[in-house]
Formats: C-alpha cells, sequence, structure tokens
C-alpha cells in the first residue's frame, strides 16, 4: 500500500529529477575558423585531449592539409567543421551544412602571426553566426625567443584589430605524424581554452554531450561529483529532503553513465542501483529518511548533510572507478566492495561545514585527491 509519504516523496523525487536531468539528445554545433596552417586540427586534438598516436583530426606538415571543410561528426549530436571561413561552408550548400550555420553554438577563431586586418571579415561573419566565439592566438612558441613583451604586443594587435578583450595564447605543437616520436609535444593555454569551453557549454545545458569525447574525463567526472556534493549538502536543510538527494544522486549516476558510456542509462536502472549502495549504510540511510519529513532543526540538519555528502562521495566515487576500471555496474559484489572502500575514504567529508561548499575550486581540489587515494 502506498502511504502520503510515499506519494509526498515520489513527487518531490520526480520534479527534482525533471528539473535537474540534462537533456542528452541537444545537439552540438562547433565552427572552428582560421587560414590554412594555421593549426586548427592540431587545436581540436589538444582541446579533446587526443594523444598523439590517436588524434581525432588528421594533422599534417604540408601546407593545406585541410584547405576547405573538414567535418567532424563526434557523434549524433556532435558536429564540428573546420573551414577557412563561413563562406566556404556556404558554398557545400548541403542540407547538414545549411542545418550547421543556422545554429552554431561555438566559434573558435584561431590566428597566427601578426595582426591581419583581412580577417576581420571572416571574424565578424564567425561571431554574427555563432551564439559565443573565442579568440585563439596560435603557435606562441614563434615567440619564445623573443622578450615576452613581444607577445603581449601582438596580442594587443589582434584585440584591436577584432575588436575583442580576449586572445587566448596556445602552443598545440606534437600532433604532426612526421614528427620525431622522440619530440616533446609542446602544449601551452589548452586548460585556459577547455575551461572557458565548458564554462559556456555548461550555461547552455550542453558541456556533457562535448565532455565524452574528451580522452581524459577525470576532471569533467569530478566536477559531476563536486556539483553533486554541493547540492545534496543544501538539499539536507529542506523539508522531504531524502526525495531530492535521491534525485540529485540518480542524476549524477545518469551523467557519469553518458560520460563513460555514451549511453542515457534509465531512471529505472540508477534507482536500482541505489539499494546496492543502500544496503550497505542501512543506518545512515533510514537517518537520512527519517530526518526528511521531520520539521528542520540545525542539529539533525547539520548532522544529515554529513552523511548525505559521505554517502553520495561514496557512491559516485564508486561508479567513476567501476567506469574507469572497464567493470559493469551489474557487477553487485563489486560495487559494494568498491563502496565500502569509497566510504572510508570520504570520512573527511562528514567534518566540513556549510560554509566549505562554497569555494568550489577547493571542494574539486579535495575529491581529486581523496579519489586519487582508491587508484
Amino acid at each position: 500500500m502506498t502511504t502520503t509519504t510515499d506519494k509526498e516523496f515520489e513527487k518531490n523525487f520526480e520534479k527534482a529529477y525533471q528539473e535537474k536531468m540534462p537533456n542528452f539528445e541537444q545537439s552540438i554545433n562547433i565552427a572552428i575558423v582560421g587560414k590554412v596552417s594555421s593549426g586548427k586540427s592540431s587545436l581540436l586534438n589538444a582541446i579533446l585531449d587526443c594523444q598523439r598516436e590517436a588524434p581525432t583530426a588528421a594533422v599534417g606538415a604540408n601546407s593545406g592539409v585541410t584547405t576547405k571543410v573538414t567535418a567532424y561528426k563526434l557523434d549524433k549530436n556532435v558536429l564540428i567543421i573546420d573551414c577557412p571561413g563561413l563562406d566556404d561552408v556556404r558554398e557545400e550548400n548541403s542540407n547538414e551544412t545549411v542545418k550547421f550555420l543556422s545554429s552554431i553554438d561555438l566559434g573558435i577563431f584561431v590566428v597566427t602571426g601578426s595582426a591581419d586586418i583581412t580577417q576581420q571579415k571572416n571574424f565578424e561573419d564567425l561571431k554574427k553566426s555563432s551564439r559565443n566565439v573565442l579568440v585563439i592566438l596560435n603557435k606562441i612558441d614563434e615567440w619564445d625567443d623573443l622578450e615576452s613583451s613581444e607577445l603581449d604586443n601582438v596580442k594587443k594587435q589582434w584585440q584591436e584589430t577584432l575588436g575583442v578583450r580576449t586572445i587566448y595564447g596556445a602552443c598545440t605543437k606534437g600532433y604532426d605524424p612526421k614528427m620525431k616520436k622522440t619530440a616533446a609535444m609542446d602544449l601551452r593555454g589548452i586548460k585556459e581554452i577547455q575551461d572557458d569551453i565548458f564554462k559556456f557549454l555548461n550555461s547552455e545545458g550542453k558541456a556533457i554531450l562535448l565532455a565524452r569525447h574528451l580522452k581524459s574525463k577525470e576532471n569533467f567526472a569530478i566536477g559531476i561529483i563536486g556539483t553533486a556534493l554541493i547540492a545534496v549538502a543544501g538539499e539536507a536543510f529542506i523539508p522531504g529532503s531524502a526525495a531530492y538527494i535521491t534525485a540529485t544522486q540518480v542524476i549524477a549516476i545518469t551523467s557519469l553513465n553518458y560520460l563513460y558510456k555514451g549511453e542515457v542509462l534509465s531512471k529505472s536502472s540508477a534507482l536500482g542501483l541505489l539499494p546496492t549502495f543502500g544496503g550497505q549504510s542501512l543506518g545512515t540511510t533510514a537517518f537520512l529518511w527519517a530526518k526528511s519529513f521531520l520539521p528542520p532543526t540545525l542539529v539533525l540538519d547539520v548532522a544529515a548533510a554529513g552523511i548525505a555528502v559521505t554517502i553520495t562521495f561514496a557512491m559516485l566515487g564508486t561508479v567513476k572507478w567501476m567506469f574507469e576500471n572497464e567493470h559493469s555496474l551489474e557487477e553487485k559484489e563489486l560495487l559494494k566492495t568498491a563502496f565500502n572502500n569509497f566510504s572510508k575514504i570520504g570520512e573527511e567529508l562528514k567534518n566540513m561545514s556549510p560554509a566549505d561548499f562554497k569555494n568550489k575550486d577547493k571542494l574539486l581540489a579535495l575529491l581529486g585527491r581523496l579519489l586519487s587515494k582508491a587508484a
């Protein structure tokens, strides 16, 4: 028999789930625009954390390897087009490119060398056609033997020429297959570019669609876990908190599954995992459930927040570890063992105050350290 309490839980859970669940059916269109031989392909490989031996985009030492339009359809949701200018895309006039031009989420404008006013038209065209544009001065290693002020001066020249406030400097040397295998890769400025790309895509609710194509998913996975912990720490203070905490846990598990597997885990499948974890922490789970229907009292709320954070960390740390080590979530005994391990590791989180969760960068650094203990 379904009780009033059960109905209230289901209502609150469904509401929170629908409001916060990412839309995995959205699409991302990215245009990388720049002159031939400006290093666009290498830049794309660097942004996606590709290894030298397994690039997404082909790179060649000969000038003009990518002469016109090259489309990288990473999956049915993510399309990246590498081109000298959007006019080259228009010339193709295929159904896919017409649709692409009408919905460019992010433009990445790649320049090299001294400021060139002839690039202004292509930049303005890209800016008008895109929701957001980043300008990247690539091949900054050209200035390595000059005074540092010279690179700053070139950036200022490009800022004035294009009328932008920010020019990202980047070096993406090392993806050319003709380079000696013993030659070191030289990647600079990529993290800042990645951070701002994902910050923008996150504001659009689309970051995870591109993140799943990163060769290194570690930082994004830690971000999913950190966001969930911040959420449950606050949700512990809400009447009926168990429903909201459960929704946050289910959404984070679903997001990690998509990040690593590229598949959307059904709500019922994600919910079905929770008893596996709950059975390992029955006392604390029962406490959270009971507490969530009591009137708010600070002592209970603080205790519940600590428990909710620790359980959630252990759950998500386990899921992340399972995927990284190529295990299936169907391996229930291994899930239980890993959960117990992460529960011990996460004990440190119980001592955190609500104020500690306001500094996300500090929290993510702590999570990185804790998660590395299970490596």
